[in-house]
């Protein structure tokens, strides 16, 4: 099974490191940054495709690798924007743009604050 991890921040990180328990499973990465937390926690070596977080490019992505799953890790804190007014819908608003155009499924994976 192939999953394409978008976002290799501190969520996608984790992501990774979880999905990479299942050697049936290939984890291809998709972020724009060279040393996303994923490679400074030396979790992966390097990204797997170096993209903007676009739906062009994503789905220039999604056409090289032809996944099973897209797993969308793109957090709020991955962005590098800070507290952007609305930048939580600009990342809302790419996922869905994503989940349009793949045809495999698509799952939004967010930090949620217990408590």
């Amino acid at each position: 099974m192939r999953i394409v991890v978008i976002g290799a921040g501190r969520i996608g990180a984790r992501v990774i490191w979880q999905l990479q328990k299942n050697p049936k499973i290939e984890v291809v990465t998709v972020d724009p940054r060279e040393q996303p937390y994923a490679v400074q926690q030396k979790i992966i070596t390097a990204v797997d495709f170096h993209e903007a977080l676009t739906p062009q490019a994503i789905e220039y992505v999604l056409n090289q690798t032809k996944p099973d799953l897209v797993l969308v890790t793109t957090s709020t804190e991955d962005m590098e924007l800070g507290k952007v007014p609305a930048v939580d819908i600009l990342v809302e608003a790419l996922r869905q743009e994503i989940a349009a155009i793949a045809e495999v499924p698509v799952i939004g994976v967010a930090r949620v604050q217990c408590g």
